[in-house]
């Protein structure tokens, strides 16, 4: 999987809230301005790297995957040990759904009467 270098697109806010409301205490700066400073934005695998070092204690680690159908950025957390997906954020079956329905859509929509 080939990641842009350039700055973190506005789509990785939500990313960025999840970084930024973290619950672990004195790992991972909560301030949202620190994160997305204009002087020096984070790049994806920064900000993956900053993620997986706060995660490092609970023995976790997240994952980022481009969804294939739909183009749609997943975090996957991951079991260290065990390498047991524990959480995916969107879920793939829900990405999988929203893109048949969106091709069933459009075959109702395209067909002539």
């Amino acid at each position: 999987m080939k990641v842009n270098q350039g700055p973190a697109p506005a789509s990785l806010t939500p990313l960025l809230n999840i970084i930024s409301s973290s619950s672990i205490p004195g790992t991972i700066e909560t301030d949202l301005s620190i994160i997305t400073s204009k002087e020096e934005p984070y790049t994806l695998p920064q900000l993956v790297e900053k993620l997986n070092t706060a995660l490092f204690e609970s023995d976790t680690h997240i994952q980022v995957k481009i969804h294939d159908k739909t183009n749609t950025i997943m975090v996957v957390v991951v079991n260290d040990d065990t390498e047991e997906v524990i959480r995916e954020i969107p879920s793939e079956k829900i990405l999988d759904l929203m893109y048949n329905m969106c091709v069933n859509v459009g075959v109702f929509l395209d067909r002539k009467i």
